[in-house]
């Protein structure tokens, strides 16, 4: 796999804070983000943690960014944040704030009750799964504050400014790339088959039918099963950003991690080359949209 993942995560501690901007050599209607992708956990976050490094590592999207491989020559906008998504997570309200994880009063227009926030998976998240919490003891909301300016902010002004460049062309397409666990599909039933990859547009909300269909053209006509909205139908970005009516269309795309990787040791396996054949298939299909 050395040709396909050639930089180690414990080896990504830049000390530069602000998200990865590729820009295509030529102007594209497309903006890829990948908010999840991140491989720096500061030592500090470390230090406070409850699991070891390699544990905190669940949440991670791990190696998506290598399978969609972006680069000036791929021909779209992209985005990739620098920072793990359990140190911050730029997929959230900057308001979904956890009162049992953050020391004293939360501004008052805070998110608190949000659902992903009751369920420990705020902007900055207090679990790492159901059964696991991630630190030892609460932050204070100057820690909070610290992390939104250095991290959430900064990634939602690039991908304003990088959908603001491809709308000069025409309606944006954003693609917001993720992945999840197997066992996240363990809610279909038996007979019923697990999808490969699940695209969701909010039910229909964030982009129109026909670039649904065309995306599951393509990830289909390469033998995956794809699913549609369930269990994920798009998160903050999506939801946020898709305003088909404005001139953006956003679909979120999650993998399956046990189609490319071992989830157990963290390791990509022979899907992974598979798989970014068929992402380089797709977006040379949505380039021509």
């Amino acid at each position: 796999m050395s040709d396909l993942l050639t930089t180690p995560w414990h080896l990504v501690h830049s000390p530069d804070h602000a998200p990865v901007v590729v820009r295509p050599r030529k102007a594209s209607r497309l903006v890829y983000s990948l908010p999840h992708s991140g491989r720096y956990y500061p030592q500090s976050f470390i230090a406070e943690a409850r699991q070891t490094p390699q544990g905190l590592r669940v949440s991670e999207d791990a190696f998506v960014d290598d399978l969609v491989g972006i680069t000036p020559e791929l021909g779209v906008y992209g985005l990739t944040s620098r920072y793990a998504r359990a140190f911050c997570d730029v997929n959230r309200n900057a308001l979904e704030l956890d009162a049992r994880l953050i020391r004293g009063e939360l501004p008052k227009a805070a998110l608190a009750l949000s659902a992903r926030v009751k369920a420990g998976f705020g902007v900055i998240a207090r679990r790492l799964s159901a059964e696991e919490d991630i630190y030892r003891q609460p932050l204070d909301m100057e820690e909070v504050n610290r992390r939104l300016d250095l991290i959430h902010r900064p990634y939602h002004e690039a991908l304003k400014g990088l959908l603001a460049e491809a709308r000069r062309t025409g309606p944006a397409i954003l693609i917001d790339w993720h992945s999840m666990p197997s066992a996240a599909l363990n809610q279909f039933r038996n007979g019923e088959q697990k999808p490969d990859i699940v695209l969701g547009n909010r039910h229909g909300e964030t982009c129109s039918e026909s670039l649904v269909r065309r995306v599951s053209g393509v990830l289909e006509g390469a033998g995956l099963r794809v699913g549609l909205n369930k269990p994920f139908a798009g998160g903050y970005i999506v939801e946020t950003y898709g305003r088909p009516a404005a001139g953006i269309e956003a679909l979120q795309i999650e993998i399956n991690r046990a189609i490319y990787m071992d989830e157990g040791r963290l390791e990509p396996h022979a899907g992974a080359i598979r798989l970014r054949t068929v992402f380089q298939t797709l977006t040379d299909t949505l380039k021509h949209l």
